[in-house]
């Protein structure tokens, strides 16, 4: 790559983070495939044919296409959206997506290089092993067998594919293999310092300057979870709060109070609640202190950290809350609700695919506090799938350094006797 060329990408990627935040390594590799497509010095005779986006909702995934196309002089890509392209009448949806590539194909002659963005991939390629119609093995079938053909069908310019799904665990395998979606791209939560860009780029485009007084660090400090999407919508929650207090500008407290109104999209699936300081609920003196012993160790160094409270439901859950309200005071970090009966099931499979989710989420999020109700629902030493799931769960937080998992696991339980016996070795603790 030329020296001109690097600097010609450099810059796109500045004024590409001005209107949406990605980590510029990632971004700086999209750029570089597309402009090198797009003036033919891509040096490989077999470009990736198919890009995969994935994430959690509002992310960034649509607008980075969007403004791809808008910054890199890129033909509008041919959007389809999954939902949109299925029909009733037999053969009619695979007709649409032929004659979606066809059109690329064309356009591709003509431009050098042709976009197809497929939103909500996974609505329109699942995996055929979990489907029982016959419509989306047949959908899969045709979008495999015309990515496959790009290659052939397509003499001069290219045809990019990409791909852009909530959920990559249920697109079907055969679409993620080399040669199709090749290209991989996680669009993670933004962490602190990206939170704080991300603020930055909204106050400018979206308030025209019209903010006094905004303390950065303590918003993103205390919007952990929350995507692009949200932080916008925690702005126009604010921008509301300061015309109902007859401003035209915003302030810290402003900000501050729309957080309390905006659910982060990276906990969605999972109840995440504002915790309660119960202490005045609580008698014994020697639960407080202890209570009072775990927030001040875990704020002062967070690690992993699991305590199993023995106490009746209702009494765990006042500790329980106690001990996030005071963790929550010095880290401003969320406090996840999960009852482990949530994730018991007749079909095979589906509790294991929920608890690893679920540890997807807490490792995306952490530092976090994460307190699962009666976990001996599904961690009894008669329930057969436990080495498959919960122990995968506490295995992959505590083989992680101190430096790297900074979760306060607390697990309440009916009977400890009757949890599993390789799952009570990871609970030393218990109040």
């Amino acid at each position: 790559m030329s020296n001109e060329f690097k600097e010609i990408v450099k810059e796109k990627v500045k004024e590409i983070q001005q209107e949406v935040y990605i980590k510029k390594e990632v971004l700086e590799k999209i750029v570089g495939l597309f402009l090198s497509l797009k003036d033919g010095r891509f040096p490989g005779k077999k470009p990736p044919k198919g890009l995969l986006f994935y994430g959690p909702p509002g992310t960034g995934k649509t607008l980075l296409m969007k403004t791809l196309a808008k910054k890199l002089d890129l033909s509008d890509p041919i959007m389809i959206r999954g939902p949109e392209i299925i029909s009733q009448y037999y053969g009619k949806s695979e007709s649409r997506l032929r004659q979606i590539f066809a059109l690329a194909k064309e356009r591709a002659e003509e431009e050098n290089l042709a976009i197809i963005f497929i939103d909500e991939l996974d609505s329109l390629a699942p995996s055929r092993d979990l489907t029982k119609g016959e419509l989306e093995p047949r959908l899969v079938g045709q979008l495999l067998s015309l990515m496959d053909g790009l290659e052939k069908e397509v003499s001069k310019g290219h045809v990019v594919v990409i791909g852009s799904t909530n959920r990559p665990e249920a697109l079907d395998p055969a679409l993620r293999r080399p040669g199709r979606f090749d290209f991989e791209i996680e669009f993670d939560p933004p962490d602190a310092e990206e939170r704080k860009k991300i603020l930055k780029i909204l106050l400018n485009n979206y308030t025209k300057g019209q903010y006094e007084n905004i303390n950065l660090d303590e918003i993103a400090e205390q919007t952990i979870g929350f995507t692009g999407a949200d932080l916008l919508q925690l702005l126009n929650e604010s921008l509301l709060q300061a015309v109902l207090e007859g401003r035209d500008f915003i302030i810290q407290k402003d900000l501050l109070y729309a957080k309390n109104s905006v659910k982060p999209s990276a906990l969605r699936e999972f109840h995440i609640e504002k915790p309660r300081n119960r202490s005045n609920e609580i008698e014994n003196e020697d639960i407080i202190n202890r209570i009072k012993q775990v927030a001040e160790d875990f704020s002062k160094k967070p690690h992993f950290k699991p305590i199993l409270l023995t106490h009746d439901l209702s009494f765990s859950e006042k500790i329980a809350s106690t001990i996030a309200f005071m963790t929550c005071q010095r880290l401003h970090c969320p406090y996840l609700v999960v009852r482990a009966t949530w994730f018991r099931t007749r079909w095979f499979g589906e509790m294991e695919k929920s608890i690893r989710k679920l540890f997807e989420r807490i490792n995306r999020l952490q530092p976090c506090i994460v307190y699962i109700k009666n976990i001996d629902a599904i961690a009894s030493s008669g329930n057969e799938h436990i080495h498959g799931a919960i122990l995968e769960l506490l295995d992959n937080l505590n083989n992680f350094s101190d430096d790297n998992t900074k979760v306060l696991l607390l697990c309440s339980v009916k009977d400890r006797n009757m949890l599993d016996q390789e799952v009570r070795t990871y609970f030393k603790e218990s109040i």
